[in-house]
């Protein structure tokens, strides 16, 4: 056998052909596709964040700022046993503030606040609700019948104006202009004791709307 011959076809085969020109460009044109389909949402998203923001928020409720920490006040429930807010900490808490002789509208408005938990689902526990009667009235059995699972706290209309706001809130949030009496609304604190969040009027709140919101934030949250 040439051995000659055997190098030079060893030679020919180790020979590595050309590339194509097309297919280089292809391959490269797919490749920035690829790139620009990964980068284009990133870039999306941080012109929305610094330089697009919107002038409105899609949450029914206020959101309030400053945010006032409540977790400390003590206060007395129904039976006269000392109570704060630090109780129900690592929950979300619905706050209602009610008359001792809780109307229909305020008895809707509890009404929606337990469907709302419920339709949570396995998540309904990291929902707490308090009610502060805000006159020393008796409660009516029936009311403390129906909603079993408020805190029913005593609490004077001033001492809760001082962490229930009616004024403050972002400017174009949903439901900013429609502020009533203390008594009026449904607040949200969130797990860390923050009061943040004020519902519109309970005489024309939207349940859905409602729900919607109080899902949304227990979606978007790690804690509670």
């Amino acid at each position: 056998m040439d051995s000659s011959t055997g190098t030079n076809n060893s030679a020919t085969r180790s020979t590595p052909k050309p590339l194509d020109p097309k297919a280089l460009a292809k391959s490269r044109r797919t490749i920035i596709m690829v790139f620009l389909t990964c980068a284009l949402p990133i870039v999306a998203a941080f012109y929305l964040y610094f330089f697009n923001k919107p002038e409105t928020t899609n949450n029914y409720g206020t959101i309030l700022s400053p945010q006032v920490d409540v977790s400390k006040t003590v206060f007395k429930d129904i039976n006269g046993e000392d109570f704060t807010m630090s109780q129900l900490d690592g929950k979300w808490v619905l706050i209602q503030a009610i008359k001792s002789n809780c109307n229909e509208t305020c008895q809707n408005a509890m009404f929606y606040q337990r469907q709302a938990r419920k339709t949570k689902g396995k998540d309904m526990f990291r929902i707490e609700r308090v009610a502060f009667v805000t006159d020393d009235g008796p409660l009516d059995t029936l009311l403390l019948r129906q909603f079993p699972d408020v805190h029913f706290v005593r609490a004077s209309s001033r001492d809760l104006q001082q962490w229930l706001p009616l004024s403050q809130g972002l400017v174009g949030t949903k439901g900013s202009a429609e502020v009533g009496a203390l008594e009026d609304h449904i607040f949200m604190a969130d797990p860390l004791g923050h009061v943040m969040m004020r519902f519109p009027r309970n005489d024309t709140l939207d349940f859905q709307k409602f729900r919607k919101d109080v899902s949304r934030l227990l979606w978007a949250s790690n804690i509670g």
